[in-house]
């Protein structure tokens, strides 16, 4: 379990570092954090949805909840949407889509923790993606 808090914790520390200009998919360095708490796929399985790379990781180790948290939110103010919910005062999830890259690929965050809520694991999920689709072919997608 130390292993897979501390790979975690290392990938948001190097988002951290990209504070100026946002680069996500540090969090995740385009690859596997190879644990079974953390995915990363990319190829053609994710050519019907315009995306190029899909990253997940979920930790429930609460220690590093609120570090993590405060690293989302860091980077609000670089997202050229987003859409938030709290509970209580805190971020309960966090959607935010970053400018295109000069190859013209979104970035996006989705953020969530569940443990803010009685009937949910508590966890916290963080999700990269990048490709194509628009927040709006996102969200279709999503509600599918």
């Amino acid at each position: 379990m130390k292993r897979i808090i501390t790979a975690i914790m290392v990938c948001i520390f190097a988002f951290a570092a990209q504070a100026q200009r946002v680069e996500a998919s540090h969090i995740f360095n385009g690859k596997s954090m190879r644990h079974q708490e953390s995915s990363c796929t990319e190829g053609n399985s994710l050519k019907p949805y315009k995306l190029t790379l899909f990253s997940t990781a979920t930790t429930s180790d609460r220690r590093h909840f609120k570090y993590i948290e405060e690293v989302i939110e860091s980077n609000e103010d670089k997202a050229i949407d987003k859409e938030c919910g709290y509970i209580n005062g805190k971020l309960y999830y966090g959607f935010y889509q970053f400018k295109p890259d000069k190859d013209g690929k979104y970035r996006y965050i989705f953020y969530r923790n569940s443990s803010l809520r009685e009937d949910e694991p508590c966890e916290i999920t963080i999700v990269y993606m990048e490709g194509y689709p628009t927040l709006t072919e996102l969200k279709k997608m999503f509600q599918k």
